[in-house]
């Protein structure tokens, strides 16, 4: 039976299993939001820097050339100012360590599902798993890396969640 026992323990690890799936897609974004704007500062440095190779092409010894590489010398002095002060590599690594945690306890958790499913049941050493998963949970919420969430980007993964993991997708034991 598929869905149903909304009142069921195990609706326990469902509710764990969407959330953790929620913060692996949310993490996800965010992470992939500092990848890029880290990437396009790193890009803008190196064009610009005066030692690169875009730097020694004829065109910027003509007068115009000369004029426009000065102005890319603006976005290159704040985005040398600017990668520092944002700390992206560090940022980087906190949504990495937490994403992956996440990714740890999503799996962990759908083997708990996948063994109710195998037995029909939900028993006492898959309630011990649980509670180990939510140790590893506890954890996780302590190393968040925001001071605040995206609403945007969480309301999109929330709804993507649910058209994932809808209730009927559920085993819910007789037991």
């Amino acid at each position: 039976m598929y869905g149903s026992g909304k009142h069921h323990p195990v609706w326990t690890v469902y509710d764990k299993i969407r959330t953790a799936r929620l913060n692996v897609k949310y993490y996800s974004r965010r992470l992939q939001v500092l990848e890029r704007s880290s990437l396009t500062l790193d890009l803008i440095l190196a064009i610009a820097a005066p030692t690169s190779t875009v730097a020694g092409l004829w065109f910027w010894q003509s007068e115009s050339g000369r004029a426009i590489w000065q102005l890319l010398g603006i976005p290159a002095a704040l985005a040398a100012v600017l990668k520092p002060v944002l700390g992206l590599t560090k940022r980087i690594k906190e949504y990495e360590s937490v994403l992956a945690g996440y990714r740890t306890l999503e799996f962990d958790l759908c083997h708990i599902k996948s063994l109710v499913e195998q037995e029909t049941a939900y028993t006492e050493p898959m309630r011990a798993r649980l509670e180990d998963a939510l140790e590893r949970e506890r954890a996780l919420v302590t190393k968040n890396p925001e001071t605040r969430e995206n609403p945007t980007i969480k309301k999109t993964c929330e709804e993507e969640v649910l058209k994932e993991l809808p209730p009927s997708c559920f085993l819910i034991p007789e037991n």
